[in-house]
């Protein structure tokens, strides 16, 4: 799938695509046809992150629904604690499922739906992949952050991006676009820590 996965982890994000596609058979947890459609859109999408999140870093995927950035840190960050937080039964079954056959046993489900003042945890990296406005996200997860969390979050279009940005305090936090070269979707990476 990409050159700097290990032989294993080429072996269980195919596995995993496999399972996806074949519980969304019967389950509708994302809308993808086939095996090149999610590569395409889903894989590559997440792909960038494998470099900004290091190795050993606590992490948190909000909605983590179909696995998308979750279960792929999850397979490619084996020292890292992955924590997916999905706020349905039927994707957290796929999920625990999922994990049960790939052997992972670096990643919690968190079957929850996340409120202001919640008591989930803090952790070191803080993602997610169309799940909220960044205001939303940030706001949300005060609780679940130190002093050097970070924001990974996987978004569209830099103009929408931007007008998100214009409701974040610059005060209290530093903000960054990260460009993607996709040609056929518009795909954008904000990276958000605390403005010490």
């Amino acid at each position: 799938m990409h050159r700097s996965l290990t032989k294993n982890q080429d072996k269980k994000l195919n596995k995993f695509i496999d399972l996806a596609l074949e519980f969304n058979k019967t389950h509708n947890i994302f809308v993808r046809k086939n095996k090149d459609e999610v590569i395409k859109k889903d894989f590559k999408d997440c792909l960038p992150l494998f470099k900004i999140i290091k190795d050993g870093q606590s992490v948190i995927d909000l909605g983590s629904g179909g696995g998308f950035p979750g279960m792929l840190l999850a397979i490619v960050k084996p020292n890292s604690k992955i924590n997916l937080l999905e706020s349905s039964i039927k994707k957290c079954f796929f999920l625990r499922t999922t994990i049960e056959k790939l052997s992972l046993t670096n990643t919690k489900v968190i079957n929850e739906t996340i409120k202001e003042n919640n008591h989930i945890g803090v952790f070191d990296v803080i993602t997610a992949r169309a799940f909220a406005s960044t205001k939303k996200i940030i706001t949300l997860t005060k609780n679940n952050t130190h002093k050097n969390s970070r924001y990974v979050l996987l978004k569209g279009r830099k103009k929408t991006i931007e007008e998100e940005l214009n409701d974040i305090d610059k005060n209290q936090y530093i903000c960054e676009i990260i460009e993607q070269d996709t040609k056929k979707y518009e795909r954008n990476i904000i990276l958000i820590k605390k403005n010490e």
